[in-house]
């Protein structure tokens, strides 16, 4: 009866690890210490690890298979052992009448005497027959089991393997899409201030050596970020309120002396003066505008200009 109670412990305790095999492997383990575990310096491919777990799921799935086929075999050996148990007991039975009605009667004969021992040897051989049987299957039973723990270990260890490449997984996720919305709320900042950006550059191409007032229009636009200037008119309107800052370089024409003035809504801000002699007439200045004030250069005193293709006389501004 020994090895019946071995076999349904033994069976008792392979469910118990199927069950918590299948659990660890659906939940994983929190427990981030376990020492199966070891360092954290494991790097597994993840497919290799998939690729381990499904080799060794089914590595159980087999060794669950053999364990039924033994329990089948115990069971056998069970019935075996009781038949063989009842079929002794039937002959004990016949062999102590045939000895009570031996010694009631007369002495066995050597005949006699013989068969009762080769019936005895033969139940004594089917005992051992059984117990050899016994002792082998417990062998194999307990290879096993050892069998079935080691491999709980190494899908243990292979879910925790896992649990650490989830993580990791996680935190680079995280990285990359704060690295990604960095990256996005850099370029709409980029956008924005691009938006926002205002100036412009304008000059005139040719020379006059009798222009004497109004508004010096410049024609020739190089630059316009925001569309404030009008080369139509000369005038620069402020698309949105900031500081500007304003430069205008005049250049006088032979012996002419020219006056002009940087102006805002009509009134003048700085002056511009080049004397004879070809003379450049710059200078600069800051203003704080609001949207749709405007600034231009108009006339002051003297009279004509130089300049050129490439322009020499410009009006130039922008958004600090």
């Amino acid at each position: 009866m020994m090895y019946c109670i071995r076999a349904v412990y033994f069976i008792v305790l392979v469910l118990f690890n199927i069950v918590e095999t299948k659990g660890l492997l659906a939940n994983g383990n929190s427990n981030a210490s376990d020492p199966i575990h070891g360092s954290s310096g494991h790097n597994l491919d993840m497919t290799d690890m998939i690729q381990m777990l499904l080799n060794q799921t089914t590595e159980l799935e087999n060794l669950k298979r053999q364990v039924e086929n033994d329990k089948s075999t115990l069971e056998t050996f069970k019935q075996q052992a009781e038949n063989d148990r009842i079929t002794m007991q039937n002959r004990m039975f016949l062999l102590e009448a045939e000895l009570t009605k031996l010694n009631a009667s007369k002495p066995p004969t050597n005949q006699e005497f013989s068969t009762y021992l080769m019936s005895m040897n033969k139940l004594i051989q089917n005992f051992a027959t059984n117990e050899e049987n016994d002792r082998n299957l417990t062998q194999r039973v307990d290879s096993l089991v050892k069998h079935f723990d080691d491999l709980n270990v190494q899908v243990r260890y292979t879910s925790l393997s896992l649990l650490d490449v989830h993580s990791l997984t996680e935190q680079l996720n995280v990285s990359i899409i704060q690295l990604l919305e960095e990256r996005i709320s850099g370029v709409h900042d980029h956008i924005a201030n691009v938006s926002k950006r205002i100036g412009f550059t304008a000059g005139v191409t040719s020379t006059s050596t009798s222009w004497n007032s109004g508004t010096l229009v410049f024609p020739k636009v190089i630059t316009n970020v925001g569309n404030g200037y009008n080369p139509s008119d000369g005038v620069f309107t402020a698309p949105r309120a900031g500081v500007y800052v304003f430069f205008v370089n005049v250049q006088g024409y032979s012996t002419h002396e020219v006056d002009v003035d940087i102006v805002l809504n009509g009134e003048t801000k700085v002056r511009i003066m080049a004397y004879n002699n070809f003379d450049a007439g710059p200078n600069l200045a800051v203003l704080s505008l609001q949207t749709g004030d405007r600034v231009w250069v108009k006339h002051y005193g003297g009279q004509g200009y130089l300049t050129n293709s490439d322009p020499i006389t410009t009006f130039s501004g922008f958004l600090i």
